[in-house]
């Protein structure tokens, strides 16, 4: 007796997870898959930054060079509506985002971030001008003299279901300021369409903070996206090493760089909704609104640069059920993703992207992803929703790993944007009190950040000490 009640138990258990598997396996199964036509639009351009479509189905795109280019009944201009002449070109740095303004068909007007230098400094500025006879002339600047770096720049533009205009900016490699509420750096800011500041904003009560901000404890959003039907703000940022994000974006949260990061928690800050180590490098972000594409319709898709790929995350009641990733290593590093006007998505790749990319002919690219019927085998790997990881001492080589190793490598050996240390190959001075200095003030000029402020003066010494007995092993 008791052996058959064993035996129904263990059937009954079988059955369950068989239940799951097959539960499961509907989710993320053939009715859901997606397969695409893609056609090479325009070739040979740098870093297509932005693209965006007016009302009449033109595109324009960004050249981080500093062009905004017209694409319009299959053939590239060769005029540019734009030419920005006193853009910084630094690795990063250049034109950025673009949006339409949502009475454009009225008042033609269109907003673009781009980055200059004042008083030796790159900067972050904003300007709004008016599309007329395939020239953008007129130039009104919305927001200036916003703190910039050749890394952790921002800046993405988007219009919100209120009319606001919603800006990203970097933490322009100086942590500290993500935190700081009289810094723009590090934050998503929200204007009025000329730049003045909304009533409703969460700071414009508080005399210390810059009126502007609407969230903060940023290091790198790159994305920004309305859900349809809902208006919730999602966000895609970059962390440290790993750490890459999406968040849910409430008006005068704030969202814990560089106090917390990754998966870690602290009282008064936001933990992201998603967390990706390795990094995948999230770009734009947006949500899949199109007909042509039924089985992606209120999927929330994500250009990623270093996991060069999409994204594809299904979302119920705003909380992610699956994800996957899309065209997996084929096209290299993708930049912009839009929906076009025919529900077919638009992409862009980000080759000439140094360090990271190496701007191999045929440079950089648009490409058009129409449905196929055909069996095409596409790259889609599936990815869990992340679990919550085992808090870990936070030891001098684990922040080093989470903080410093994504540019100087998981034992100091170097990678593509350094040099190795080992065998103390220091270039910045040769002893350990160097060390210190350049972790507290950074090497903004070359890509290292400023860690004063961000993390204490005792842990700044333990990675040094870290770092000077860690070199001293030879290559």
């Amino acid at each position: 007796m008791k052996l058959r009640t064993v035996c129904v138990i263990a059937l009954l258990f079988c059955a369950l997870v068989i239940s799951a598997f097959i539960s499961i396996k509907k989710a993320v199964g053939p009715d859901t898959a997606v397969s695409f036509k893609i056609d090479t639009l325009v070739t040979n351009v740098i870093v297509p930054w932005q693209i965006t479509f007016l009302p009449d189905g033109t595109m324009l795109f960004t050249e981080r060079a500093g062009r905004v280019r017209i694409y319009r009944n299959n053939k590239l201009l060769p005029k540019p509506a734009l030419t920005v002449n006193d853009i910084t070109l630094d690795k990063k740095t250049g034109l950025l985002g673009m949006c339409l303004h949502p009475a454009f068909a009225q008042n033609k007007w269109i907003y673009i971030a781009s980055n200059y230098t004042e008083d030796n400094h790159i900067r972050v500025r904003v300007a709004r001008y008016e599309f007329r006879n395939d020239s953008l002339i007129n130039p009104f600047t919305i927001i200036k003299s916003i703190p910039g770096n050749q890394n952790h720049t921002g800046c993405r533009l988007v219009f919100g279901p209120d009319k606001k205009l919603y800006i990203t900016t970097g933490d322009a490699d100086q942590p500290a300021l993500a935190q700081d509420l009289k810094a723009y750096n590090g934050k998503i800011l929200r204007v009025n369409d000329d730049g003045s500041i909304p009533a409703d904003n969460p700071f414009t009560k508080n005399d210390t903070a810059h009126k502007e901000i609407w969230t903060y404890g940023h290091r790198n959003p790159q994305g920004l996206a309305f859900e349809p039907g809902t208006g919730v703000l999602f966000n895609s940022e970059h962390g440290p090493t790993g750490g890459d994000e999406i968040n849910i974006i409430k008006p005068g949260q704030n969202y814990g760089w560089p106090v917390i990061h990754h998966q870690d928690t602290r009282e008064g800050m936001i933990s992201p909704l998603l967390e990706y180590t390795p990094s995948i490098g999230p770009s734009e972000a947006g949500f899949y609104n199109g007909n042509a594409f039924p089985e992606l319709k209120g999927n929330l898709l994500v250009a990623c640069l270093r996991g060069e790929s999409i994204l594809r995350i299904r979302l119920n009641n705003d909380k992610p059920v699956t994800q996957e990733v899309l065209l997996k290593k084929q096209y290299g590093r993708i930049r912009s993703l839009v929906v076009g006007p025919d529900g077919y998505l638009y992409i862009s790749t980000s080759h000439y992207d140094p360090p990271e990319g190496k701007g191999e002919p045929p440079f950089d690219m648009i490409l058009r992803l129409r449905p196929s019927n055909e069996k095409v085998k596409q790259q889609v790997q599936s990815i869990a929703i992340n679990k919550k990881t085992t808090v870990k001492k936070q030891t001098p080589a684990f922040m080093f790993q989470q903080l410093c190793a994504a540019c100087h490598g998981d034992h100091l050996q170097g990678t593509e944007k350094t040099k190795s240390l080992l065998g103390r190959n220091f270039a910045h001075g040769a002893d350990k009190a160097s060390i210190v200095k350049n972790i507290t003030n950074g090497i903004t000029e070359k890509g290292m950040p400023a860690w004063r402020g961000a993390i204490s003066a005792a842990d700044i010494n333990k990675i040094a000490d870290y770092v000077w007995v860690t070199s001293k092993r030879k290559k």
